[in-house]
């Protein structure tokens, strides 16, 4: 084994990274749960009453903030705001998720944070982005897909995610650690605006493209009727993802007994779908899952079950892979791995979610704040006493 690789088993590859977040709700968590599973110290700077508003559902939260540290300060205070930006001269990154101008006029705006302190990365994730006619509103996930397109059907509805919350928070993290990239090489930190709306046009490039320029799009989903969701004997809802790939659906056929449409070809599969799909529909009902499962697996048919969730868990492809993993801290709880293995191992969930103002103490000794003084920033509220009962 090289020495490189020896490195990125035995270290997380953002350990020595720290990054202060001031996001709440879902897009920064998101975004600094990564930064943090992989390696970097992430503080969570949460208001004193009550912090993070999504503190109220356990479950979001701790999905979004474990392997994090968490100080409350009362940043409208000018004390809060000092220990803010002694945390500031300790760190590498800085994300925050107000509106635009916000942090400025409590006087630690990205301007004055990289002026102080140059070597720090700023990214600022809002509805919006920092310019243009709607830029300083404000706006939830709804709104985005509606502006970017994603908001459809009888009733028109949303996707089933935060698409918007996602997307910004996945662009948050590229811009992060490539403005962390960039300053290694010499060049200056980098201020980073992400914007939920933005990120949502990106994701709809295909469609957009095609539209705009009068150019065919790929159908989502596709219209191959072997594309959907079928039901076989037993009530065991499975889905088939055949797009394009004949040699599939010859096999498919082959294995429900559709034999006169195995020949078809996509194009033909596709002209003649209104009336396939109820023949496929109840080929596939005659069948049960069990061996229908093991034919479709012999075969190298794209297919799948429809889980719920504890089913997704004990998914024997999901288990495999450690997905799904316990805590390390003993607290015993449940927790979502990160899809990303380096030299085939698994980042490792080292701690869940903290508790509100859990590290308040620890920080301000790391940034020179004596006993005395931590006990009167307690007892002026500026700081806030840690808490279990919040999360």
């Amino acid at each position: 084994m090289t020495e490189s690789v020896q490195h990125r088993v035995g270290e997380l590859p953002l350990a020595g990274i720290r990054v202060l977040s001031l996001a709440e709700q879902y897009p920064g968590p998101y975004a600094t749960m990564i930064l943090a599973d992989l390696g970097a110290d992430v503080i969570l700077v949460e208001r004193p009453n009550g912090g993070d508003p999504t503190r109220r559902f356990s479950g979001h939260f701790n999905g979004l903030n474990r392997n994090k540290r968490s100080v409350a300060i009362d940043l409208k205070s000018d004390q809060g705001k000092k220990i803010l930006l002694e945390l500031a001269a300790t760190a590498d990154v800085l994300i925050e998720g107000y509106r635009p101008g916000v942090l400025s006029r409590l006087g630690v705006g990205p301007e004055t944070l990289q002026e102080r302190y140059p070597r720090l990365v700023v990214c600022s994730v809002s509805s919006f982005g920092q310019t243009g006619p709607m830029g300083p509103r404000g706006g939830h996930d709804l709104s985005m897909q509606g502006i970017a397109g994603f908001v459809g059907g009888d009733p028109p509805a949303p996707a089933p995610l935060p698409l918007a919350d996602l997307s910004s928070a996945m662009f948050a993290v590229i811009g992060i650690v490539t403005s962390l990239l960039d300053r290694a090489r010499g060049r200056e930190a980098a201020y980073i605006d992400i914007s939920m709306l933005d990120a949502l046009v990106s994701w709809r490039s295909t469609a957009l493209v095609s539209s705009l320029n009068g150019l065919d799009p790929a159908p989502y989903p596709p219209d191959d009727p072997g594309y959907g969701v079928f039901e076989a004997s037993t009530g065991q809802l499975i889905t088939l993802s055949i797009a394009g790939e004949d040699h599939q659906w010859r096999a498919l056929c082959e294995t429900v007994g559709l034999l006169d449409l195995a020949e078809l070809t996509t194009e033909a599969r596709e002209a003649q779908a209104a009336e396939i799909v109820p023949r496929l529909k109840g080929a596939i009902r005659q069948h049960d899952w069990d061996k229908l499962e093991a034919e479709l697996s012999r075969q190298g048919v794209g297919f799948g079950p429809v889980n719920d969730d504890q089913a997704v868990a004990e998914h024997p492809q999901v288990a495999a892979r450690e997905v799904i993993v316990e805590v390390d801290d003993g607290s015993g709880l449940i927790a979502v791995a990160q899809p990303i293995k380096f030299d085939g191992k698994r980042v490792r969930i080292r701690s869940r979610a903290p508790y509100l103002g859990e590290h308040s103490r620890d920080l301000l000794t790391e940034i020179g704040y004596d006993d005395i003084e931590t006990a009167s920033l307690f007892e002026a509220s500026v700081i806030a006493e840690p808490t279990k009962e919040q999360l």
